[in-house]
C-alpha cells in the first residue's frame, strides 16, 4: 500500500526534477528491494515507476502513480504533442491504454485512469527516451477520456506546500491550497531573472560574443529555465550576458559554444545571415569547467546542427 506521505512526495518529486534525465531502471526503481531510498521529497522508500506498463497503478491503490509515454511508432505510436520540445514542454499527451489479446491489467488501468480524471488527481510523467533512459516531464493531469479510449494527458504543476499528511482528496478541497498559474508562473520566472542579471553583471561587461555594452545586453541561461532546478537558475555559471542578436540566436539554438570555447553556428544560418547578425568562426568565450555541463545540454538539446 502507498501512504498518503510517500504519494505527495512522489508528486513533489516529479514536480521540483522536470527536466532531470533518469538513466537506467534503477533511478527510477531503485536497487534494494525494487526501492529508491528516501530522498528530501520522499521520507520512505519508494518507486517512481514499474516499467512493466504505461500506466503505473500501485498495489491497492485506486489511481495511477505516474505514466511513461514514448514516441516510438512501435509500441503506442507518437504520444506526445510538444509545445517546445528542447524545453520538454508539451501542450498534451495522448495516451491509449494497449490494446492487446488478453490484457487482464488493462481494465485495471483504465479504471485506475477514470479515477485521476475523476478526483483531478495528478500524476508524474516519464519520457522514455532510451533503453532504460528516461526524461522527467513533470506533472499531468488527465483532462479527459476520448470516445476512442486514448486519455489527453495535461501540463499541471503543483506549488509545494506542507500538506504531507492530508489525503489527496482533502488536498483538492482545502481553499488554502493554490495551484501554479500561467501568471504565477510568469511572475516567479521574471524575479529570478532579474536576480540571474544582477549575477552575470558581476561577471561580465560587455556581451560575451562582442563589445556590445552590458546595459544593452540580456541574461541567457545556457540551460534553459524551464529545464533547470532552482540551483541551476541561479547559478551564475549556467549564463552568459549576450547582446539582443546573440541572445536571439543562442536561445534559438542557431549558434552554442564547443568544448574549447569557440563558437559553432548552426547550418541554418546562410553566409548573409551570419553578416547581419554578425557572427563568424572567430568568435569565442571564456569557458570555464563550472560551465561545461550547462553548454552540454544546449549543445545537445537545444543547438539545431
Amino acid at each position: 500500500m502507498l501512504s498518503e506521505d510517500v504519494h505527495q512526495g512522489i508528486l513533489k518529486k516529479f514536480d521540483a526534477l522536470k527536466g532531470a534525465k533518469l538513466e537506467g531502471k534503477e533511478s527510477k526503481k531503485g536497487t534494494t528491494e525494487n526501492r529508491l531510498p528516501p530522498d528530501q521529497y520522499v521520507n520512505e522508500k519508494h518507486i517512481l515507476h514499474s516499467l512493466f506498463r504505461g500506466f503505473y497503478k500501485p498495489e491497492g491503490m485506486p489511481f495511477v502513480l505516474s505514466c511513461r509515454v514514448t514516441e516510438v511508432a512501435e509500441n503506442y505510436g507518437n504520444q506526445i504533442i510538444w509545445k517546445d520540445k528542447s524545453n520538454f514542454l508539451f501542450d498534451r499527451i495522448e495516451y491509449r491504454p494497449p490494446n492487446r489479446s488478453k490484457d487482464a491489467a488493462k481494465n485495471k488501468d483504465t479504471e485506475a485512469a477514470r479515477f485521476n480524471l475523476e478526483k483531478q488527481i495528478p500524476l508524474g510523467l516519464l519520457w522514455k527516451i532510451g533503453v532504460g533512459d528516461d526524461i522527467i516531464l513533470g506533472l499531468g493531469i488527465i483532462a479527459k477520456e476520448r470516445s476512442d479510449g486514448v486519455f489527453i494527458i495535461k501540463p499541471y504543476a503543483m506549488l509545494n506546500h506542507p500538506l504531507d499528511k492530508a489525503s489527496i482528496s482533502s488536498i483538492l478541497e482545502k481553499e488554502d491550497v493554490t495551484f501554479i498559474t500561467d501568471v504565477v508562473t510568469e511572475v516567479t520566472r521574471r524575479k529570478g531573472q532579474e536576480k540571474f542579471r544582477k549575477l552575470l553583471l558581476t561577471k561580465y561587461k560587455t556581451c560575451a560574443l562582442c563589445d556590445v555594452e552590458a546595459s544593452h545586453t540580456r541574461a541567457s541561461h545556457i540551460k534553459p529555465w524551464a529545464s533547470s532546478t532552482d540551483n541551476e537558475r541561479l547559478d551564475i555559471q549556467n549564463g552568459l550576458l549576450l547582446c539582443p542578436n546573440h541572445d536571439y540566436l543562442f536561445d534559438k539554438g542557431l549558434i552554442t559554444i564547443k568544448e574549447t570555447g569557440e563558437i559553432l553556428i548552426s547550418n541554418t544560418l546562410s553566409a548573409s545571415q551570419q553578416m547581419s547578425f554578425n557572427i563568424n568562426q572567430m568568435l569565442s568565450i571564456q569557458m570555464l569547467d563550472e560551465m561545461q555541463q550547462y553548454m552540454a545540454h544546449h549543445r545537445q538539446f537545444i543547438f539545431k546542427q
